[in-house]
């Protein structure tokens, strides 16, 4: 097992397979957030074949795996999780994983390198799966924001491929930019909560949905286009996967504390890369 410490949360992941395992606050130690299960990918990519329909790959399909943790300045932590060979392709995944004992939260990122000439048309991670409580709040950001108290998995949708597909029939606007008015979600056990968001200014096009994924609720998100047929991509912004205390108010307040730096927050009048006009 390799773990990951932050000032405020400790990760395991399987030291094999690179999954995370496990979610416990500091604060909260023995309080588990999450629904591990041995068929939980680290990532799941999907692309178009010859005839235009859909396939996936998943981190379990990879030819050869290493899991590396080194030291990072200032007593940080990184997590390097390198998948080589998906499929028997010569197509590569690398994952990053950044903590450090100052700070909250882990910052995440992925890197594709694409020889085999897939058309990519998606890419998911992290894989997070959320534990079932009767005490328990899941916040999303449908539309203005919906919150459920208490979510059955099973109201939520089954976590199958074709609910990971851009097209009609899972609506025009269920996305982020789109029918999704932020790019985070939310869940609680009491006042013990997981946050999990994408800190990406360029609104790049996500799909962001709770999925009934057993044991639990998976919380995923899936980074969709702009992947290059050949040739190497690196996300342009970081997946924050972090904790909290307190209910959904606090949650929103991580992610409008975020978005409130940004420059499409600031008033027109005092926006620099505009005409005076």
């Amino acid at each position: 097992m390799t773990i990951l410490e932050t000032a405020t949360e400790t990760l395991r992941f399987d030291r094999d397979t690179g999954r995370l395992l496990s979610f416990r606050l500091r604060a909260a130690p023995a309080r588990e957030l999450l629904a591990s299960a041995p068929d939980h990918p680290v990532f799941a990519l999907q692309h178009l074949d010859a005839r235009g329909e859909y396939r996936r790959l998943t981190s379990f399909e990879a030819h050869r795996r290493r899991v590396r943790l080194s030291a990072a300045p200032q007593g940080g932590q990184i997590l390097t999780l390198q998948f080589d060979g998906l499929g028997g392709l010569p197509l590569a995944v690398t994952i990053t994983v950044r903590a450090s004992r100052r700070e909250p939260g882990t910052r995440w990122n992925l890197t594709v390198n694409n020889g085999a000439g897939l058309k990519i048309v998606d890419v998911q991670f992290p894989f997070v799966v959320v534990r079932p409580d009767p005490d328990s709040a899941l916040l999303t950001p449908f539309y203005a924001g919906k919150l459920l108290k208490n979510p059955q998995p099973e109201t939520l949708g089954p976590d199958a491929p074709p609910v990971w597909r851009m097209g009609i029939d899972n609506g025009t606007s269920g996305h982020y930019p789109g029918g999704n008015s932020a790019q985070f979600m939310a869940y609680g056990i009491g006042r013990t909560g997981l946050y999990l968001a994408c800190e990406d200014p360029q609104a790049n096009i996500k799909l962001i949905r709770a999925t009934h994924r057993p044991p639990g609720i998976r919380l995923g998100l899936a980074h969709v286009g702009d992947w290059p047929r050949r040739g190497v991509r690196t996300l342009e912004y970081d997946v924050v996967l972090r904790g909290f205390t307190g209910d959904w108010y606090d949650a929103a307040d991580l992610y409008r504390a975020w978005s409130l730096r940004q420059a499409w927050a600031t008033p027109l009048h005092r926006r620099t890369d505009i005409p005076p006009w």
